[in-house]
């Protein structure tokens, strides 16, 4: 599990959502990691969007389960659900 000290842009623990993150089955990590990539990318103008770093957590939980191609599907997906 991942662990972190630091807060979101609104204060909250950056903690919770990675036990979030933990504690979904695999179906909805994959529908969370394509919303994740979809909304960092619409936030590509805001470097300190809380946005970017919630993708990136949604790879490290697909590498600590041991599935990091969990995170290419999703990217795959998103990428030809948007440009296809």
């Amino acid at each position: 599990m991942m662990k972190s000290k630091n807060t979101d842009n609104y204060g909250n623990p950056r903690q919770n959502y990675f036990d979030k993150l933990s504690a979904m089955t695999d179906a909805d990590l994959h529908t969370e990691t394509r919303q994740k990539i979809w909304l960092s990318a619409y936030a590509n103008n805001n470097p300190r969007s809380d946005y970017h770093w919630q993708c990136d957590a949604t790879y490290d939980e697909w590498k600590r389960r041991g599935n990091p191609d969990g995170y290419k599907k999703a990217y795959d997906e998103e990428y030809a659900a948007n440009f296809g």
